[in-house]
């Protein structure tokens, strides 16, 4: 009989909250994907940097755990609170409180084992989405086959057992202390508002103020100075942050409701007044609740917009470590020969190049643009070499007038070459002054310059030092890691790095290769730690909604016998939802961009201010696709059961 009950529920539970199972189906499935990619002995012979995935993977699952049992303990909550009545007429027909916590944690494993299936299929499908999207990242051929990988199944089985045995035991607790009368009574009780007078109200809006306050200043500074950056201090700015949007949405209501519903005739416009008070009253009852949500969507916000940065960087930091298929720089040019050889028998060459790296015997631009370098003296190139380049790389033509010259930079150093201005140059007796500065990716890592490179006039290099030259090659077919290898076996050896013959080698194989591992161990760890959360976090503002709409049925029949046509009352349904999403979001978004900005000031050196608003812009794109599916959901289901 209690199997039978319990299965009854179950099944109109699904029903009910079929947003929140879909949710927790979501989570399920990509922990399961993620554990497959982590155990894959395919993914991990793909470069050695991929062997780090599996610790990150698992730290990231660690707070996923945390918070997809957050969201289930609550859920368990609002759903026992949402059958009171039931559960109170189970007590007073003589069903002990022992007997319903043996049914409800029943209706739990069936809606936990429902979920668990469908997980392992639909996780099965996106591992082998994720799969193809490593596969092709690697330019490695993959064929879409069967997979079943058991200890995946184990260790996302031991994260569920996790994840509901915490809340069944929180959930059984409760039930153990209530009373019948509390739970029958439970739907006419008056829910009450944390703060309800005006001083509690005012000191902690200035305190939420505060907390918020230091918190950014105490980011900006750790982020901007890199000597103050520590653990310790990166903990102590989140946690003001966090306290302050807690204290900040406690304090919400009561000015929304100063705000809307004060001694003004704006509330009483249109269908204004039946919107705010709904909203205003929830509010109250819901702050902390709020206050969660708002520090999930800010770190989903985050995880996005730094997931889109990190990759950013990866990929132009890899460029400019070798943007040519394979480079060599030595100070005999007699071991190119050896280089070219290799490549036109491996890849075939399309074009080579050798470019002098002239000495200026002077550091006046490192000064003026006031940079720290491990190099002595500017560097150089001549410009006929520099169009050469360009050429090879398919970039833009130039052309140098008389009397100038031409700076190519990393963005960070443009930026600071664009503030400074003219930047007057003078080389044997010649006064330059600045044309252009240029800051695609050129090698710069040390191959071409270090962080900036001077293009002068042809004339104007005849007589300089050349510390070194680098042999530049274009091949037919694209260089691999082991085109790296071999050059380091032949130049390295086991001599010491005064007495190689060269000093810098690479390809755009190994450094594409090291680029896409770090673009997978961080962008895919973010972007699933965001997943879980924007999830998480949407999914209770849904169901919060939906399972209200019974309990509003009523106002809107009122608003139906007085005449207001089903249309109206949908736009009254939307306007309503659609504020109720949209608050959670009026720090959360600004506060992300804040934190990705910070984010940006280590990553700078590459990522110039337009890359940084693309990133920001497509992390916000991918939120909020996500987050207006959830909206439409909830408008949908809401409209559904107050209009039928």
């Amino acid at each position: 009989m209690l199997f039978k009950l319990a299965l009854r529920n179950a099944k109109r539970s699904m029903r009910d909250y079929s947003v929140y199972l879909l949710t927790v189906t979501i989570a399920f499935s990509l922990m399961y994907a993620f554990n497959m990619v982590v155990f894959s002995e395919e993914i991990r012979g793909i470069s050695q940097i991929m062997g780090s995935l599996a610790p990150v993977i698992c730290f990231i699952s660690v707070i996923v755990i945390a918070v997809i049992a957050w969201l289930v303990n609550y859920m368990n909550r609002f759903m026992l609170e949402k059958r009171s009545r039931e559960l109170g007429t189970y007590m007073l027909l003589g069903i002990g409180s022992g007997r319903i916590s043996r049914m409800v944690l029943l209706e739990n494993m069936i809606m936990g084992g429902a979920a668990f299936a469908a997980a392992l299929c639909i996780g099965t499908f996106l591992y082998q989405i994720l799969t193809m999207v490593i596969m092709n990242l690697f330019e490695v051929r993959y064929a879409v086959r069967d997979v079943f990988s058991i200890p995946a199944v184990l260790l996302t089985f031991f994260y569920v057992l996790l994840i509901y045995t915490f809340s069944l035991l929180r959930m059984k607790k409760r039930l153990k202390k209530i009373k019948i009368c509390s739970l029958i009574y439970a739907e006419k009780q008056n829910e009450t508002a944390l703060l309800s007078g005006k001083k509690g109200h005012w000191f902690l809006c200035m305190l939420s103020v505060a907390l918020l306050a230091a918190g950014c200043v105490l980011l900006y500074l750790i982020f901007h100075n890199t000597a103050l950056f520590s653990a310790a201090m990166l903990s102590a700015g989140i946690t003001l942050i966090i306290g302050g949007l807690y204290g900040a949405y406690i304090t919400l209501a009561a000015f929304l409701v100063k705000l809307f519903l004060g001694g003004n005739e704006r509330k009483y416009a249109k269908d204004h007044l039946f919107i705010y008070r709904n909203l205003s009253a929830k509010l109250k009852t819901m702050s902390v609740t709020v206050g969660t949500l708002a520090m999930l969507l800010t770190l989903t916000l985050a995880c996005m917009q730094s997931a889109m940065l990190f990759n950013r960087f990866f990929e132009l930091s890899a460029l400019n470590r070798c943007t040519f298929d394979a480079q060599v720089s030595a100070k005999d040019t007699s071991v190119f020969a050896e280089a070219e050889e290799y490549f036109e028998r491996t890849r075939g060459i399309k074009a080579s190049l050798r470019i002098p790296i002239y000495d200026c015997g002077q550091r006046t631009l490192y000064d003026a643009l006031e940079l720290d370098s491990y190099v002595e003296e500017d560097y150089a190139v001549s410009f006929s070499d520099y169009a050469a380049m360009r050429q090879m790389l398919g970039y833009e033509p130039v052309t140098l007038e008389g009397g100038r010259y031409i700076l190519h930079a990393y963005a960070q150093i443009k930026r600071a070459a664009d503030e400074k201005g003219a930047l007057p140059y003078s080389i044997n007796g010649t006064g330059l002054t600045l044309q252009a500065v240029y800051d695609e990716p050129l090698s710069q890592n040390g191959s071409i310059g270090a962080g900036c490179i001077i293009v002068l006039p042809d004339e104007l290099t005849v007589g300089l030092d050349i510390p070194y030259t680098t042999l530049a090659i274009d091949t037919l077919e694209d260089t691999t890691p082991e085109d790296w290898q071999y050059l380091t076996d032949r130049f390295k050896g086991d001599r010491h790095f005064s007495d190689w013959s060269a000093n810098a080698w690479d390809t755009k194989g190994n450094q594409l290769s090291t680029s896409r591992s770090s673009i997978l161990v961080f962008g895919f760890s973010l972007y699933y730690t965001g997943l879980i959360f924007i999830c998480t976090a949407a999914s209770i503002l849904a169901v919060q909604q939906l399972s209200e709409a019974s309990k509003y049925r009523f106002r809107y029949s009122i608003l139906s016998k007085l005449g207001v046509p089903d249309a109206r009352i949908g736009r009254l349904i939307f306007h309503q939802l659609l504020l109720y999403f949209g608050i959670p979001l009026l720090l959360p978004v600004p506060l992300s961009i804040f934190i990705s900005s910070c984010v940006n000031t280590m990553l700078q050196t590459m990522i110039s201010p337009a890359a940084f608003r693309a990133s920001v812009a497509v992390g916000l794109g991918i939120f909020l696709m996500i987050y207006i599916l959830y909206f439409a959901a909830a408008c949908v289901g809401y409209r559904r059961s107050v209009l039928n």
